[in-house]
């Protein structure tokens, strides 16, 4: 048998790939297929490959006559997820696209929706689970449509999936590379300055007593992190006292960056059970019924290779943002 690698499986372990192809056999297990890597039963191109070899698009992978599959099974195939998938309304959840094309499809992500389900939680449905419903079309056995990058639980905004491998590849590198330009909205405690660009290193730690990953600032052993801030509004509150509305642009891009260096700066994020003001985020619950983190990813630009151009994906400002400072 025979196996041609098109470009959405390119650049993959052998191993994985082989794993990935098997799964609808049920004769086959693990070890099998490490077995007939080791037994030279799979070759790339009739050449003998180990199992950390990286396949190529064009690449022919031979499996061998005598390796015993069985009768293919693609109820295999249906897993928990898949049936958790079931639930997703695509319907209900079509007005969160803010642009789509043949390469990408651009949510406006909600609070409150992790990006995947966590031990506590693996059975609500994620930001990945609505992806996968939305576009099991663009499926193959080896590539799956996937988010470029990740938003906190509770942070709301612009959220770019890639549709295709071409597309998934070239948002990982211009992120990786800083040719993307990331705007945020916050609102803090306090009265910002009218401009301020903040450059302290960060370390990601875990918070053993909460379960849970956080940041601090270190000089020691660190991450270069630069988030600059420019005000856009300040107003006395009648129950939140001096806040800020601020338009922030990440230079980096490293975990709760924004929220620690808001909040090491004394200018804390409203809502932010983390790094922010305990007193400040119960009164934003008790007294206005918001109960996250006022941080909104509103719009990514980059140069799109698709069109030959410049493109910008914007986010509107949301009702709890407006609730607090109404925003033009």
């Amino acid at each position: 048998m025979e196996i041609k690698i098109d470009k959405t499986a390119s650049d993959q372990r052998f191993d994985r790939f082989l794993r990935k192809w098997f799964k609808k056999y049920p004769q086959v297990r693990l070890a099998d297929i490490y077995s007939i890597i080791r037994r030279w039963l799979v070759k790339v191109n009739n050449k003998k490959v180990k199992e950390q070899h990286r396949i190529s698009e064009g690449d022919i992978i031979w499996i061998d006559d005598t390796v015993k599959m069985g009768t293919e099974d693609l109820s295999l195939l249906v897993s928990q997820k898949d049936r958790k998938l079931e639930k997703v309304d695509n319907a209900k959840f079509q007005h969160r696209i803010i642009y789509e094309d043949k390469h990408r499809v651009v949510f406006d992500k909600p609070t409150g929706i992790p990006m995947h389900p966590g031990n506590k939680h693996r059975n609500d449905l994620a930001m990945n689970d609505y992806l996968d419903k939305y576009t099991e079309a663009h499926k193959t056995s080896t590539f799956k449509p996937s988010f470029g990058y990740r938003l906190d639980r509770d942070t709301s905004g612009v959220l770019i999936a890639a549709k295709t491998y071409e597309a998934l590849q070239y948002i990982n590198t211009i992120i990786r590379d800083r040719e993307i330009d990331k705007y945020y909205l916050t609102i803090v405690s306090g009265k910002f300055p009218k401009h301020v660009l903040i450059d302290k290193p960060l370390t990601k730690t875990y918070d053993k007593k909460f379960d849970r990953s956080q940041v601090k600032i270190d000089y020691a052993q660190w991450s270069e992190a630069k988030t600059e801030c420019r005000l856009e509004k300040s107003i006395t509150h009648p129950i939140l006292g001096e806040i800020s509305l601020v338009k922030v642009k990440i230079h980096t891009g490293r975990m709760h960056q924004i929220r620690i260096h808001m909040a090491d700066e004394w200018y804390p994020v409203l809502g932010d059970i983390i790094y922010g003001n305990a007193a400040a985020n119960r009164v934003l619950y008790k007294s206005l019924g918001i109960n996250r983190q006022l941080l909104h990813c509103r719009k990514y630009s980059f140069f799109d290779p698709f069109k030959e151009s410049n493109i910008t994906f914007e986010a509107p400002v949301p009702a709890d943002f407006q609730k607090i400072i109404p925003i033009k």
